[in-house]
């Protein structure tokens, strides 16, 4: 992953979600139902879509905020911990979508507060938070990890090492 970091980010520089008009320019006959979406009757398949919630706050109770950035960028990485498995402290500068794919991941808060997500669970990873993932279950917990991010940011950020 890169950790490096080359740019800034600010909450001043944050646009809400919410906020963000709809393209002027598709009509809204053109926009697809996603439960309707699928393979046309005749290929002889169906296809199933199962949706996800909608999110708008971090595990942490923080709002959704979008980088502003003439040079967004989208990364995204599969990480697997395994059982008794404990990730270092960290935040992260831009918004990360998380969905479980398999076993269960703690996300323990530095306040003690904790939340565990299950096989097949989205949520949005907590931002200013100081948090940590860990897995006290089986089976390797592994989880995809999408960050909304701005190239030359850091996806994670770790506390400076202490002497």
């Amino acid at each position: 992953m890169d950790h490096g970091h080359n740019g800034s980010f600010t909450e001043a520089s944050a646009v809400p979600a919410a906020s963000l008009p709809r393209s002027a320019s598709v009509p809204s006959s053109a926009q697809a139902d996603p439960s309707q979406v699928g393979t046309p009757p005749e290929a002889g398949v169906t296809v199933s879509i199962a949706p996800l919630p909608d999110l708008t706050t971090t595990a942490a109770g923080e709002p959704l905020l979008y980088p502003s950035t003439p040079d967004p960028v989208i990364k995204s990485y599969i990480l697997t911990i395994p059982p008794g498995g404990v990730t270092r402290w960290m935040t992260h500068p831009v918004p990360a979508y998380l969905f479980v794919l398999q076993g269960d991941l703690t996300v323990q808060f530095f306040t003690g507060r904790q939340e565990t997500f299950h096989a097949e669970q989205a949520f949005l990873q907590a931002c200013t938070e100081w948090h940590r993932g860990r897995n006290d279950g089986q089976q390797p917990a592994r989880f995809l990890a999408v960050f909304l991010d701005a190239k030359g940011i850091p996806t994670i950020l770790h506390p400076p090492a202490t002497a």
